[in-house]
């Protein structure tokens, strides 16, 4: 009688949940994000890795980033991973740039928290509802909050 001992194939969707669970424990791992409330989503196709989310600065995103690719190899990352100024940033210009909240006078502060907005400034129920909408079209947020002044 006699006995394949060749390896079983290997299912691609199986080695994809393994890599997407070794690379969420490498982040994980990182000191740079530990106690912190970073979240950082990992998917996982044909071996090749994307990550999603924000984290509290421009170097916590650079090491998320090299510990995926530390574990991912050939495959290769693609990151989505922002800081908390830069997303900052980018919802304070979307604001600036979009018709319906442009005319909001200077003055009021955007602030990011993890991907969590807020906007503290004199504003009407109606622009509070627009810079709402404006917000939650930027990638990376989460969640928004306004305060009128």
């Amino acid at each position: 009688m006699e006995h394949d001992l060749a390896p079983a194939p290997v299912n691609s969707m199986d080695a994809d949940l393994d890599l997407a669970e070794r690379v969420r424990g490498a982040i994980h791992a990182l000191d740079v994000l530990r106690g912190s409330r970073a979240q950082v989503d990992v998917t996982v196709s044909n071996g090749h890795v994307t990550l999603a989310g924000v984290v509290q600065s421009p170097m916590a995103a650079v090491e998320v980033a090299r510990a995926a690719a530390d574990v991912a190899g050939p495959g290769g990352v693609t990151s989505h991973v922002v800081d908390d100024a830069g997303l900052s940033s980018r919802v304070a210009e979307a604001l600036s740039a979009d018709p319906r909240t442009a005319a909001i006078p200077p003055g009021y502060q955007v602030s990011s928290t993890f991907g969590h907005i807020k906007l503290i400034g004199y504003l009407t129920p109606e622009q509070a509802q627009a810079a709402t909408a404006v917000c939650q079209a930027v990638p990376g947020v989460r969640t928004v909050s306004t305060q009128a002044l």
